[in-house]
């Protein structure tokens, strides 16, 4: 028998999050080591306050989380409450959760467990903004070569598509701290980047929601409310609040993030260099930009076999019954 792959879910639910995270308490072959929240979709009590919620809900009282960043190295806080509710999980009942949540911040919590664990065990995902992971790899360097592999949700690269989806040109994850998203880019050693339009290839439409009520059960059905609402939401709103065009029905980002660690196979993409706009004073602050080749040590994917995935996202939800 293999070992379990060891994660640490840096994380701002949100709720695609919400999703990502049932999907990864759901593998078989995932050790969650903890969960840590990071301003982002919601202000970080809220997040780490839904973070509880989640596990609490989908049985998984046992994973220890840690409040980390309050706000943005040097940006103004962005939040995306006008997306999630005011709560960050459109108002959904999760129950109250019974774990208060652990003293240690998020920050010393992901420093030490990568200096104890043996160098290239554990990996890191990052389906919030990277204020929490810049943060770690600024106070303890040494942690960079110890990370197995570190996924990141977030920026896009379409040159003939949308490039944002909170400005015409900025992706949130990336909007919400590009600073620190610039210097993950920079010093990390093996990154994987899920980008806004693979998780818009693997969207969410009605059909794949009946499919997901039809498993008949909690998490499966909360999922679908979840993003039912988010495509209410957004056909509503958010060209009126972006000027970007309305998704074809409610794209899994985060979860794509989650799909790519456990079965990498679905996913393809190239290697090279990011860039992220940090100019506060360009409209285009916050947006990215790939070069091939160059640096090599970022693979973004730009393709999903969406189908295989979004099985694959059901196969999950039905290990939570």
């Amino acid at each position: 028998m293999s070992a379990k792959t060891k994660i640490i879910i840096d994380t701002d639910p949100g709720i695609d999050d919400a999703i990502a995270l049932f999907m990864a308490m759901a593998d078989p072959d995932l050790e969650i080591l903890g969960m840590t929240a990071v301003n982002g979709n919601v202000p970080v009590d809220k997040a780490e306050y839904n973070i509880r919620r989640i596990c609490d809900f989908a049985w998984h009282t046992g994973i220890r989380v840690y409040k980390g960043c309050d706000r943005p190295l040097k940006r103004s806080v962005l939040n995306a409450e006008w997306v999630h509710g005011s709560d960050g999980l459109a108002g959904q009942d999760f129950g109250e959760p019974a774990y208060k949540g652990e003293e240690e911040n998020a920050v010393d919590f992901i420093i030490k467990t990568l200096m104890k664990s043996p160098e290239r065990e554990v990996s890191l995902v990052a389906i919030g903004p990277l204020t929490n992971i810049a943060t770690v790899f600024l106070t303890e360097p040494k942690t960079i070569s110890r990370v197995r592999e570190l996924i990141i949700m977030g920026g896009a690269f379409c040159e003939d598509g949308p490039r944002g989806n909170s400005t015409p040109y900025a992706e949130f994850n990336m909007l919400a701290d590009p600073h620190a998203a610039q210097i993950v880019f920079d010093m990390a050693e093996r990154v994987t980047v899920i980008p806004m339009e693979v998780g818009m290839q693997a969207a969410a439409d009605k059909a794949f929601l009946e499919r997901m009520r039809d498993l008949n059960l909690r998490c499966a059905t909360m999922s679908a409310d979840l993003l039912d609402i988010t495509a209410k939401t957004l056909a509503d709103h958010l060209f009126k609040k972006t000027g970007t065009a309305p998704e074809k029905g409610t794209s899994l980002y985060d979860p794509c993030a989650i799909g790519c660690l456990i079965r990498p196979a679905l996913f393809s993409g190239r290697y090279g260099t990011v860039q992220v706009n940090t100019d506060a004073s360009d409209e285009k602050f916050g947006m990215t930009t790939f070069e091939e080749g160059n640096k090599r040590n970022c693979l973004v994917t730009h393709k999903v076999d969406k189908e295989a995935f979004k099985d694959m996202l059901l196969a999950h939800l039905a290990n939570l019954s």
